[in-house]
């Protein structure tokens, strides 16, 4: 009777899991991708006292890319999405904040830098057409891209870290430090959708208002991609 009474069980319990898995909501089959670039920054010239650092100038961009097909080797691919920009610089000049609250490009005396980077990060809006010269059905395959990309400066703050005596000092300033509020740009991918290479070249200033009078640097990014997440 116990043995009937286990295996009775037994069965309600495996009938309710299987009815729940049926019953479970699915989840939304999203028609695109998510696109990861990570890149590195270099400037067309560097502004006196902004020498750039190399590793620690890099790009991270988030996007959802969507594919529309025109035929099996051209498409066209909107997206939106955001970009995170770091500029790591190799000398002890900043923005800094005055005692009157005005923010000023100066240098910190007597103070070696172990971090001085400038963040800015955009919402952006790429768009790009695909060339598949083999064709392709879904995307997959062997591709050439370009575009242009257009984004809006939503934030920027600068990062700091320097050591007094014993002591380590990590600061962060929030300010708009004379960059564009926008910039716009030209892109190139190579390679498969699921990882490839990309270039990208903005045609504007990085600063409306640069800390140097004589140098206005544009800015260059070249990376890898991964998507198809």
């Amino acid at each position: 009777m116990k043995r009937i009474c286990g295996f009775f069980l037994l069965s309600i319990l495996t009938f309710s899991v299987f009815a729940q898995d049926e019953n479970k909501p699915k989840q939304p089959d999203l028609p695109g991708n998510l696109m990861i670039d990570f890149g590195f920054n270099r400037w067309s010239e560097e502004p006196d006292n902004l020498p750039l650092g190399f590793l620690g100038s890099n790009s991270v961009g988030i996007y959802y890319n969507r594919r529309l097909r025109f035929n099996d080797h051209i498409s066209f691919h909107p997206g939106i999405g955001f970009t995170f920009e770091k500029y790591a610089f190799e000398d002890r000049y900043t923005w800094l904040r005055d005692d009157d609250g005005t923010v000023d490009f100066d240098s910190l005396s007597g103070v070696g830098f172990r971090k001085n980077k400038l963040v800015s990060n955009y919402l952006e809006i790429p768009i790009e057409f695909r060339i598949h010269p083999l064709g392709t059905v879904n995307g997959e395959g062997f591709f050439i891209g370009i575009g242009a990309v257009g984004g809006m400066r939503i934030g920027s703050h600068t990062k700091i870290k320097y050591d007094i005596g014993e002591d380590t000092v990590k600061e962060k300033l929030y300010d708009g430090f004379g960059l564009s509020d926008f910039r716009y740009g030209l892109q190139g991918r190579l390679g498969f959708r699921a990882i490839h290479v990309f270039y990208k070249y903005w045609l504007n200033d990085v600063f409306s208002t640069s800390p140097d009078a004589n140098k206005s640097p544009q800015a260059w990014t070249v990376g890898i991609n991964f998507s198809g997440f």
